[in-house]
């Protein structure tokens, strides 16, 4: 049996090498490239080889996509070889200031050296502040979305289905009734679950991989872009880099956040790759074509993974591209990189042309006009919330606790960066987030930050989580401006110009160590205790001990071809989820779009005198009912069936006790299993 270890280093590959693969098959060895375009690219190959499977009817799965990889790869490599056959060379030179000191031979090494230990660091801290809110990488999320999740996974694994008109059916029964849920993110599960046969397991693998791995990966690269565009020398970068990916796993938003409240994580698997796409779109050049249509293909992956992710990348971009209108020097680039940008927007446009008329068929309408979640503040104390970056949420409803300290450390980035003119690319980035923070919390439903909201359903964490994504940034900046002071010659000291980096180094690494072992450990544990409360010691609990007992009692008892009635709000999904049992219900709210299942939750318990739901059950070949009196409350969306604005216990499966034609099987705790056998149809009148 594999260790934990071992299982997150197989869910890094995962994630990592198909896209790591193809840069390198194409010749991308830049660090910045790798680091922010490896895992887009792999959701981007991941849909390409959906989209195959679901026109070709082939099972997408393990073995086709290491099939797939092989061919992109030789084709790929085949195709670099041909391009280059003549050609000299287009690997852009580093471009540095000659007024800045550039850090080389054993200097410049050691800074390197130090960066990637600092990040190393944090991605061990993040590791550990992960699984031990978790526990095991195999416990099972409480949270409602995740229900979601867990069944498209599980579908995906079974049937091969993963492309983005297959997906998600909602009579997982007969495979229909299909409806759009962004694949992306449970098509990575359902390959993780391939190889551990376990569907729990593979969702919080992919979740830890991109909160741990992928974003500090791509908030470095967000950082060495914008510090390549202010001509900082090598050695200061890795080192600015390797901070921003330790001051990334600290974040409380998004993934903490949207895992704590609704289980929200294709969207904070997406937020994890916005920094590493602008990235490399900053630094993009004249002539970059292959690249181009690299960007693309993993722009049309971060799409895949929450449809979202388009407006966070472009709104990112364009304020950070007006920061290069600043300098000659990045105006020049700014020019150089139409051109590219636009071959990209085209690459991504094609690839989405099937997700987005699934969106359009399946989508079921648009979240364009959600109001907010929240009610508005006077305007200083929507300015406050940047240094205060409050938990919020249902973790802390009073908004009392914040991340003072980083909230801090991102304010006096922004005023480094300013006075250090190297990083507005990073300013005006800055600078339109913090405005749509400031004017949504002011103003939800009306204004700037209401109508940048609309693509974020106006939910205040989605919205705010923009801001805390160049935090990491701001901070590394801050760190890399500190050191080309203390080694700039105009600094009057007494220290030895050749001993000046050193001084330097020693400086930031005892900085970020005191904030590591006082402030980033409070938030560390902070951010545990908020995940035991959905996955260690959850606070409400849907998947329980019971539901895994009743799971494995069904299996052995219910015949091939009997279906059996839930209610999707308690832990029943896992019968689907673990052995592909046929439930009828898995939406947690009760809500459905097959109105007969509807029926069937508000009134089931009519049966014995009610032909309707007789008929249905028939229909449906409904032999087990499935219950659990103890099921947790969820919010539903005004328009439920049963008036109400929340959900728990569907009424139809309540007070089950002397029907007749229902026998109690099987029960554990809270959780019973009743057989039921209708008595037979009445003959027809002839």
């Amino acid at each position: 049996m594999l260790s934990e270890a071992a299982r997150l280093a197989v869910g890094v590959l995962v994630v990592l090498v198909p896209g790591l693969a193809i840069l390198l098959a194409v010749g991308l060895r830049e660090r910045l490239w790798l680091a922010g375009l490896s895992a887009p690219l792999t959701m981007g190959f991941v849909l390409v080889v959906s989209l195959f499977t679901g026109v070709t009817g082939l099972h997408f799965g393990l073995l086709t996509v290491l099939i797939a990889l092989v061919v992109v790869l030789v084709l790929a490599g085949g195709a670099r070889l041909l391009i280059r056959r003549g050609r000299p060379s287009t690997e852009p030179a580093e471009v540095t200031d000659e007024r800045l000191r550039e850090l080389t031979g054993r200097t410049g090494r050691f800074a390197q050296v130090i960066g990637a230990l600092i990040a190393l660091a944090g991605v061990g801290l993040g590791v550990r502040m992960w699984h031990k809110g978790l526990g095991s990488w195999a416990t099972p999320a409480q949270e409602h979305d995740t229900v979601t999740h867990a069944v498209l996974t599980a579908y995906t694994h079974f049937t091969g289905h993963a492309a983005p008109w297959q997906v998600l059916p909602i009579d997982v029964v007969n495979d229909t009734v299909i409806q759009y849920y962004p694949p992306g993110f449970t098509d990575i599960a359902a390959l993780l679950t391939d190889i551990f046969g376990d569907t729990m397991m593979a969702i919080n693998l992919t979740t830890v991989v991109f909160t741990v791995i992928v974003l500090p990966l791509s908030v470095a690269a967000f950082t060495a872009a914008v510090l390549r565009h202010g001509r900082v020398g090598r050695g200061w970068v890795e080192l600015a880099a390797g901070v921003s990916a330790l001051v990334a796993v600290q974040l409380y938003r998004p993934a903490i956040a949207f895992a704590h409240d609704g289980g929200v994580l294709p969207n904070a698997a997406a937020l994890a790759l916005t920094p590493g796409l602008v990235a490399v779109m900053l630094v993009i050049g004249k002539r970059h074509w292959g690249r181009a249509v690299l960007i693309g293909v993993a722009m049309a992956g971060a799409f895949n993974l929450h449809p979202s992710a388009l407006t966070s990348i472009a709104f990112t971009t364009v304020a950070a591209m007006l920061g290069l209108l600043v300098t000659r020097h990045g105006r020049l680039a700014f020019v150089r990189s139409l051109l590219p940008l636009v071959l990209a927007a085209v690459v991504t446009v094609v690839l989405l042309v099937p997700s987005v008329l699934a969106l359009l068929r399946l989508g079921g309408g648009t979240v364009s006009d959600a109001p907010a979640n929240i009610r508005g503040v006077p305007i200083g104390d929507a300015f406050a919330l940047l240094a205060k970056l409050p938990y919020g949420g249902y973790f802390d409803p009073a908004g009392t606790l914040g991340q003072l300290a980083l909230g801090v450390l991102g304010l006096v980035g922004v005023v480094f960066a300013v006075l250090s003119r190297r990083a507005w690319t990073l300013v005006t980035a800055w600078v339109f987030w913090a405005a749509v923070v400031v004017t949504f919390h002011n103003s939800p439903n009306a204004g700037f930050g209401a109508m940048i909201g609309r693509y974020y359903y106006r939910v205040a964490s989605r919205i705010d989580s923009h801001l805390y994504l160049l935090i990491p940034s701001l901070v590394g900046v801050t760190f890399a401006v500190i050191g080309l002071v203390l080694v700039s010659g105009k600094l009057r000291n007494p220290i030895p110009v050749r001993a000046r980096p050193t001084i330097a180094f020693a400086l930031t690494v005892v900085l970020l160590g005191a904030l590591t072992v006082t402030t980033f450990r409070d938030y560390m544990n902070t951010a545990a205790y908020s995940l035991s409360q959905r996955y260690a010691a959850p606070q409400f609990v849907r998947y329980s001990d019971q539901d895994d007992a009743a799971a494995k009692w069904l299996k052995d008892h219910a015949a091939p071809g009997e279906t059996i009635l839930n209610n999707a709000n308690d832990g029943s999904t896992l019968l689907y989820v673990d052995y592909d049992l046929p439930i009828v219900n898995i939406v947690p709210d009760g809500h459905s779009p097959i109105k007969e299942n509807e029926q069937l939750l508000a009134q089931f318990n009519t049966f014995p005198g009610n032909p309707q739901v007789q008929e249905i059950l028939r229909r449906k070949n409904v032999r087990w009912v499935y219950v659990d009196t103890v099921a947790p409350t969820v919010g539903t969306d005004g328009r439920h069936w049963s008036g109400e604005w929340s959900f728990d216990l569907a009424p139809g499966l309540s007070d089950l006790a002397g029907l007749p034609g229902l026998t109690k099987t099987f029960t554990s705790g809270s959780v019973s299993v009743y057989r039921l056998d209708l008595p037979p149809r009445p003959p027809t009148q002839g």
